[in-house]
């Protein structure tokens, strides 16, 4: 009996380890891109959200992300993944929350699924 109970708690907790094979990156669109003909509904509709970046004096959390549907500001991690030279204001954006201490004292961190600039 004790076997038995020793190997299912081997294979349960082997079941629930992370898996150590190549990173998915299937989300992640490398080249930001500027939605044309962009219409709000459709976006939404796509599972965007409206945000603000705004750029921040603090070297931990150089970048805020505010949503228009959240109060609470969020610091986005890999956005340099997405804009190697210059970060927009108005963007379109699917994120993901993250479990894990935060850089920011007044924002929770974020990872970045799609990003796309945004017309005003």
């Amino acid at each position: 009996m004790l076997k038995i109970a020793c190997a299912l708690l081997l294979l349960s907790t082997y079941n629930c380890a992370p898996s150590k094979g190549k990173k998915d990156t299937t989300n992640i669109n490398n080249s930001a891109v500027i939605a044309k003909n962009e219409n709000i509904t459709d976006m939404q509709e796509k599972g965007f959200k409206k945000g603000t970046i705004l750029v921040t004096k603090s070297k931990d959390c150089p970048y805020i992300l505010n949503v228009e549907e959240y109060k609470d500001n969020l610091d986005p991690i890999n956005i340099n993944e997405f804009f190697k030279t210059e970060v927009p204001e108005q963007v379109w954006i699917k994120f993901a929350s993250l479990r894990m201490p935060s850089r920011c004292n007044d924002a929770r961190p974020v990872s970045i699924l799609e990003i796309h600039k945004r017309k005003e």
